[in-house]
């Protein structure tokens, strides 16, 4: 049942984030390359946010045929367009003869091409590298995925398995140049990586060994040879359309205009939702101004998982952690903490948690769920889950800590307050 501020704040994001809205932004990014002259002979629309960008593209070059592979219809496709949707997070049988359709129908057109790409590609578009099979890859990456290895880690080993991944989509499209539109769900400076980035070439900075080795993984079989290295050809480039800090901006801009000051923090690649919780505590203890303060974040904590009863995500952990360091600490002052996963789906729990510091659950309660990786059932029962609502976005997760009991309205930000 909703209750107190902290539900107030969870609409709020929620309000913000439709504000990101893929659709909008995206088919003003394309308005401004078809005034630049800029036209593609077919178009791409790759992960959660594929429908979304598939009908931006067709806004802006009508009659320009496309193929859409997405996690699942979120409005309405394109007419006229091939329109697939997989598997998600799992890859499946299902998602490899979907990633063969893919690859023939690049090979069947011509002409320079737009690939739109979005979180939620790597377990989409899946190719094993032989003689390893889909599933003993499903296998070692869910394997790193509970030993909290990050998403950096998770690429490398991901590429060196795959023909699709790395830039190997770039085979069913040569000699065509490619621009890779990113719509990014990893960390700044990182948009490359969406998607394990199919249509672009980038070195992995670790080997596969190395990130097996680190997490102590015991490997089906040895790790194939290394594929051909894929190559940028003339007139390849990529453009960002939007990312998790462009959102933090436009969440902290709208937060300003309510009469908070703000401060916007990072999350580094890797941090554990406990450390992260910490950091945030600290962080918020040491306030300069007794003004309303509030902290916005964009980022995704790891979680290192304890077995596979428990139920939750990275927000419902990160929440309980957060309300243990605020409870624990004896903090006086009320504050509210809402966390959303911006892709409506926060791993095996509901979409995302708020809470405030009057309805916070006791110590021992959040002890008890972090122990047992059960935080989305902790939420539930104390009525600050939010329900899974798919929203074809994906940019990270968002949350804020703020001082209570004060609550932003849901307003969005102008033009002044727009990042693209």
């Amino acid at each position: 049942m909703p209750y107190g501020d902290g539900d107030h704040l969870a609409e709020a994001l929620r309000a913000f984030l439709e504000g990101a809205d893929p659709e909008r932004l995206a088919a003003e990014a394309f308005a401004r390359m078809a005034k630049g002259g800029e036209e593609p002979a077919r178009v791409l629309c790759l992960g959660k946010a594929a429908p979304a960008l598939a009908r931006a593209a067709e806004a802006v070059w009508p009659g320009v045929p496309g193929i859409l592979y997405g996690t699942s219809p979120h409005g309405k496709a394109p007419r006229a367009w091939t329109e697939l949707y997989g598997d998600h997070p799992d890859p499946t049988a299902g998602n490899l003869r979907r990633t063969r359709e893919v690859r023939a129908w690049l090979e069947r057109g011509s002409g320079p091409l737009l690939a739109c790409v979005s979180g939620g590609g790597s377990a989409l578009l899946v190719e094993p590298r032989p003689p390893w099979t889909l599933e003993e890859k499903a296998a070692a990456t869910a394997l790193l995925m509970e030993r909290g290895a990050s998403i950096g880690e998770i690429n490398a080993f991901r590429a060196r398995l795959s023909t699709v991944k790395a830039g190997g989509l770039l085979g069913s499209v040569r000699p065509w140049p490619v621009l890779t539109a990113i719509w990014s769900d990893v960390g700044a400076g990182q948009g490359r990586l969406v998607s394990s980035a199919p249509t672009l070439p980038w070195r992995v900075r670790e080997s596969a060994e190395a990130v097996a080795a680190r997490y102590d993984l015991r490997l089906a079989r040895p790790l194939p040879a290394p594929g051909p290295k894929a190559r940028a050809a003339r007139g390849d480039r990529w453009i960002v359309l939007f990312d998790a800090l462009a959102l933090r901006r436009l969440v902290a801009a709208g937060l300003r205009k309510e009469g908070y000051g703000t401060i916007e923090m990072p999350v580094p690649e890797g941090v554990h939702a406990g450390r992260l919780a910490a950091r945030i505590m600290e962080r918020f203890a040491r306030r300069r101004s007794n003004a309303p303060l509030a902290m916005v974040g964009t980022g995704e904590a790891t979680i290192v998982v304890q077995g596979a009863e428990g139920r939750g995500g990275r927000c419902s952990h990160l929440a309980a952690a957060l309300a243990l360091e605020m409870t624990g600490r004896g903090r006086e002052s009320p504050w509210i903490f809402a966390a959303l996963a911006t892709d409506g789906v926060d791993g095996s729990g509901g979409a995302g948690v708020f809470t405030d510091s009057a309805h916070a659950p006791p110590a021992d309660e959040l002890c008890a769920a972090l122990e047992r990786c059960d935080t989305g059932r902790l939420w539930e029962r104390r009525g600050g889950l939010l329900p899974r609502r798919p929203t074809g976005n994906n940019l990270r997760d968002l949350w804020v800590l703020a001082d209570g009991p004060c609550t932003p309205r849901c307003a969005i930000p102008g033009e002044d307050g727009r990042q693209v």
